[in-house]
């Protein structure tokens, strides 16, 4: 699908007067200028940022990156405010739409979002305070070296002349756009945010309560779900009584959901849907459910880390081979072998594991804290039977991902129950939930040898290392 500047300003929230500056946050960095005179076909979307530059001289970086306390709405924006020269209370982070036609990659996640993007903001930032300098010295009919930006204005000493870069905004948008690849960036002595203490954005909301994770989504007629999971990964429920659950206070619905694999992922088990999410957890807790185990039944930690010290002790596939190891280590003065392991890892985000879907037939909705939004669309209408584009997902704050929320199990389990509730319905998971049928952090043995020389010095090193997958299933 092609995308231009204008269809974007068009169908997001970052519609309106005044200038929208697209660019790349990865590299080829490209920047467009929207232009109201513009009528050539549009080329396929290059861009996965925009800047909108408002005629009251407000900023804003629509992004698509996920915040889940990691500070990139105070962390790009201060990237932004500095090489553009504004105030940085000037700046707001916006969470993009949830559009892969717009975004070829909505993921946040491998701690990437400030380091990858630093670069990029910086031109982008600097194109900024390049163009209202263009346009200031255009309108005084000066030259440009004469003009200086200072904090969201121009001026020009010498006439005493000074501009805000809402003044300057409209006839911004009509010059031509610097090469982002040779404009100027700020010395970094001259820095006045970037290294220096800042304030994050969201304190005072968190602080106050008013922001809103996905936690804390209300919508009209919503109901609340939880899942009675099989104890062990494979397993499913035989059978199941939910005479006495449903005479719980506040149940609504007791029904089975079947486990999917692969792509679209869920262990499947029982769902109790209630008013309340308490009184869906004791409709839990009084439900009889008997359980085939499978075979995971007779997995064990034990029995993993031996196979996995076991599996250290053979040869395996060398990924960096410098040198005969076998041979220096043989011939060293003194041998060192040591033997770490790493056990499966929860990854226990602070804000449990929720999400909130309202399937209407036709379309749906979610509200979602999660690292991958494209990748829930995607999920929720493949369970649903829809085109993703008829999936419309909100990105709420997230209280901690750590690549748990980059997982597609929970909102493919929220769209199997949406699909029988004819309600909005958040599902969520309880702390043991997560702690049982988490995506670990595999599993791991290192077997370390080395050897040094009679002075002390390393001569080799072998490391050998065994682990679970982290894509297996």
């Amino acid at each position: 699908m092609q995308i231009t500047r204008r269809k974007f300003v068009a169908q997001s929230t970052a519609a309106g007067a005044g200038m929208v500056i697209g660019f790349r946050l990865s590299p080829p960095f490209v920047l467009a200028q929207e232009s109201d005179k513009a009528k050539k076909k549009a080329p396929p979307n290059p861009f996965d940022a925009y800047i909108h530059i408002k005629p009251d001289g407000k900023i804003s970086l629509v992004v698509a990156k996920s915040e889940m306390g990691q500070g990139i709405k105070t962390g790009l924006a201060m990237i932004l405010a500095e090489e553009a020269e504004v105030d940085f209370s000037s700046v707001s982070v916006e969470q993009a739409e949830t559009r892969p036609d717009i975004y070829a990659h909505m993921g946040t996640g491998g701690s990437g979002s400030t380091m990858e993007n630093f670069m990029p903001l910086r031109r982008a930032g600097a194109t900024v305070r390049e163009c209202m300098i263009m346009a200031a010295a255009a309108q005084w009919n000066v030259p440009k070296k004469e003009c200086e930006a200072r904090k969201g204005s121009v001026v020009h000493q010498k006439s005493s002349r000074h501009a805000s870069y809402g003044e300057l905004v409209q006839a911004a948008s009509k010059l031509p756009l610097p090469d982002p690849e040779k404009v100027e960036l700020k010395d970094e002595a001259d820095f006045s945010l970037i290294g220096h203490a800042t304030p994050r954005v969201d304190i005072p909301a968190k602080v106050n309560g008013s922001a809103q994770f996905g936690i804390d989504v209300r919508v009209p007629d919503m109901l609340f779900a939880v899942v009675a999971r099989c104890p062990t990964f494979g397993g499913k429920a035989t059978r199941f009584d939910a005479a006495r659950a449903k005479a719980v206070a506040g149940v609504r619905d007791v029904f089975e959901i079947p486990a999917l694999a692969r792509d679209v992922l869920s262990a499947g088990g029982v769902v109790v849907v209630a008013d309340s999410t308490w009184s869906a957890i004791k409709g839990r807790e009084a439900l009889e459910v008997a359980w085939d185990h499978g075979a995971a039944v007779s997995e064990s930690s034990d029995a993993m880390h031996e196979a996995l010290r076991e599996a250290a002790r053979k040869p395996g596939k060398r990924v960096r081979n410098d040198g005969d190891v076998d041979a220096a280590i043989s011939h060293g003065v003194k041998k060192v072998e040591a033997v770490y392991e790493l056990p499966l890892l929860a990854h226990a985000t602070m804000e449990p594991m929720n999400i909130t879907v309202h399937a209407r037939g036709t379309d749906a909705e979610v509200w979602a804290p999660t690292q991958s939004p494209d990748w829930v669309q995607g999920t929720v209408a493949q369970v649903l039977g829809l085109k993703p584009e008829k999936v419309v997902v909100h990105t709420t704050l997230m209280g901690g991902g750590f690549g748990r929320r980059y997982m597609a199990d929970f909102p493919a389990e929220a769209a199997q129950i949406a699909k029988m509730v004819s309600k909005p319905v958040q599902l969520v998971w309880s702390r043991e939930d997560d702690m049982t049928h988490d995506f670990y952090r595999p599993a791991s043995c290192h077997r370390m040898l080395g050897a040094v020389d009679a002075n002390g010095r390393p001569l080799a090193w072998s490391h050998t290392l065994t682990s679970t997958s982290i894509r297996g299933y």
